[in-house]
């Protein structure tokens, strides 16, 4: 693969880590930089990764230098030998990771550690995760520090508060018949029986359960000062047996459509921020061809630019012929009435008559545990009911102006809104481009969790996009100005590919499949008009991913195709509109995917090769290509078809 391909897959030179399969008897596992993967025994999968990292005080994670001191694979088993040094601001930290399989299936994984330097930590040690797929909803047995057991379940809503502590092992069936025990220990100089706990990483849209080294109900930050050493293990141990489900993905996968319609595809629009408004509204601008059905206005009441930030959104809704869904961040020095009163009028000062409204408070955009303590902010139904008084002709959202984290934390009362929002981020906790992807797998907890807290209430989704546009879990976004993939980044070099384009219609695939069970998500909000979550390239070019918004934004509303897809590997979601059938299909993955098709198509591959092509915004404006019944999707490569 040429620089070039890589640039137009990734926006980044940086390459992507080597992974190892390692093989024990039934027990296989992938390693990728440094971190465990895909844990299987006879096929299935039973862990979905362990990692050994290292948080800041910001909920940061430094990256660790790493070097393979041995690996040894034999007839027994295997065992890899790993050193890795954090060394970033304060934190200065070494340590030891010894990976051993064994042909009878057990994984044992120990870090031994020592701190070069003190520093702070929100979280230092293993993190196992457990994978949501045929595991929510089900029982698991918890063995407690003392030796005590107790019976629970993985959560099947998303738990806003950890659904286990006190843990010491987990065991849950992995298959019919098959049950797998994961042992955790750690011991700190500060507490050497150190406890893990479980957190519901779905909040987050990681694709997993999450039990961690350390409690969050212990004082955190914590100090790890200069000489400590720190001693962690994870064992994992198998009982009984099933059927191995390993199939041949060599062939190819199929794509069917199914009888009549299923519903109708959202309304799609984008978001925009305040610091990246400037000249978006201006006629004959790129953006007015997308023509999304509404676009996600953010402002806060106490900044000095906030009329002129409004008359910019105005003159933006006109250009675009697009509706505004207007996001209000109240600051708390002042009673909600006032500041809701101030922004309607400015609002009609500016010709800015938003369709939907979402106040949150200022300090309810930083991250809170469950249990609080909670800001002194006015009451949120008092806010949505000052709202539904100061816009009477736009729809009250209830929600968080950060993520669907902080609304699963503080819910909205119900009976003061006309429907429910929030947002999401991929890059959360990690930032590789499986774990990335993966996030789309817990999109329909979420839905189903929103539609709980809110029952009879429409959902509004968005604006996500991969990068963040703030922190609610630190100080500041992190830095990214080498352009690498860096979690909780604000710029992610993703943006800039076909990744983004094929993570968008995955996202928007995941969306629509999951509201199905919920009766269907009224809005989506993905990516931005501008900035770095944008769609706009540079020197009147698009990104990858102005096509594929292009393509849904113009869908809006349509009536929804049942798809059929047989491949994990493929994303995609169909609709009928002018009396033809229509189609976006992503290949979520690095691999080339080949796709039969039992309809005639006709229309574009968006990869590699029609990168450069694709720069221009007219590009899908040329006629369609037919398809052979039978095509190839690269890595990432998006297929826009009609037939």
């Amino acid at each position: 693969m040429t620089n070039e391909d890589v640039l137009a897959l990734y926006g980044t030179e940086q390459s992507r880590p080597e992974v190892r399969h390692l093989v024990a008897g039934p027990l296989s596992l992938e390693l990728e930089n440094g971190a465990i993967r895909y844990v299987r025994h006879s096929g299935f999968e039973a862990i979905r990764g362990i990692d050994y990292l290292v948080r800041d005080a910001s909920w940061r994670t430094p990256p660790a230098a790493l070097t393979t001191r041995s690996l040894d694979e034999g007839p027994d088993g295997f065992q890899a030998v790993l050193e890795g040094e954090v060394r970033q601001d304060e934190i200065h930290y070494r340590y030891t990771l010894s990976i051993t399989g064994t042909a009878e299936g057990e994984l044992t994984v120990e870090a031994e550690a020592e701190a070069l330097s003190t520093f702070m930590t929100n979280r230092t040690g293993f993190v196992v995760l457990h994978p949501i797929k045929d595991v929510a909803g089900k029982p698991v047995t918890v063995t407690h520090k003392d030796g005590s057991t107790s019976e629970s379940r993985f959560p099947e809503l998303i738990s806003p508060a950890q659904p286990i502590f006190d843990i010491r092992a987990l065991r849950h069936e992995v298959a019919d018949g098959l049950f797998v025990t994961c042992r955790m220990e750690a011991a700190f100089p500060h507490d050497p029986e150190t406890i893990f706990e479980m957190e519901d990483q779905r909040n987050w849209t990681d694709a997993s359960y999450k039990t961690y080294v350390c409690s969050l109900l212990d004082p955190w930050p914590y100090e790890i000062a200069e000489g400590a050493k720190v001693s962690q293990r994870i064992t994992l141990t198998f009982e009984g047996s099933a059927r191995s489900t390993e199939v041949d993905a060599s062939g190819p996968a199929t794509l069917r459509f199914g009888e009549g319609t299923s519903g109708r595809l959202p309304a799609i629009g984008l978001g925009l921020m305040p610091a990246y408004r400037t000249g978006t509204g201006a006629a004959g601008n790129v953006l007015a061809s997308l023509r999304p059905a509404f676009f996600t206005a953010y402002v806060e009441l106490d900044a000095d630019d906030f009329a002129s930030t409004l008359a910019d959104y105005a003159a933006l809704a006109e250009t675009l012929g697009a509706e505004v869904q207007l996001e209000l961040i109240l600051p708390p020095s002042q009673p909600p009435a006032e500041l809701l009163d101030a922004a309607a009028a400015a609002c009609k000062t500016e010709g800015l008559a938003p369709t939907r409204v979402l106040a949150c408070p200022a300090p309810y955009l930083k991250s809170i545990q469950p249990v609080g303590p909670w800001p002194d902010v006015s009451d949120l139904g008092h806010i949505y009911n000052q709202v539904r008084r100061a816009f009477p002709d736009a729809a009250v959202l209830g929600g968080m102006c950060s993520y669907f984290t902080e609304l699963n934390r503080k819910r909205p009362p119900a009976a003061t809104i006309d429907a429910i929002s929030c947002t999401t981020s991929p890059i959360v906790h990690a930032a590789d481009d499986r774990s990335v992807m993966e996030t789309l797998e817990a999109l329909p907890a979420v839905l189903r969790s929103m539609a709980a807290m809110a029952p009879g209430k429409s959902l509004h989704i968005g604006p996500s996009a991969i990068a963040m546009r703030h922190n609610p879990y630190g100080a500041a976004t992190a830095p990214n100005p080498g352009g690498t993939r860096v979690a909780m980044a604000e710029a992610d070099p993703r943006q800039q590919g076909l990744f983004a384009a094929a993570w968008s219609v995955g996202y928007a695939a995941a969306i629509v499949q999951g509201g199905t069970a919920v009766g269907g998500v009224a809005s989506l909000a993905l990516n931005h008009l501008a900035g770095p979550a944008g769609v706009l390239g540079e020197n009147g070019t698009v990104r990858p991913v102005y096509h594929v918004m292009a393509v849904l934004c113009r869908a809006s509303g349509a009536e929804l195709r049942p798809l059929d897809i047989a491949s994990d590997a493929l994303a995609g979601l169909a609709w009928r509109q002018g009396g033809s059938d229509h189609l976006l299909v992503a290949n979520l993955g690095p691999e080339p995917v080949r796709l039969v098709s039992a309809s005639k198509l006709e229309g574009w591959i968006l990869d590699t090769e029609s990168a450069v092509a694709a720069r221009d915004p007219a590009w899908l404006d040329r006629p369609p290509s037919a398809m052979p019944p039978t095509v190839e999707l690269g890595a990432y490569a998006v297929l826009f078809a009609s037939g």
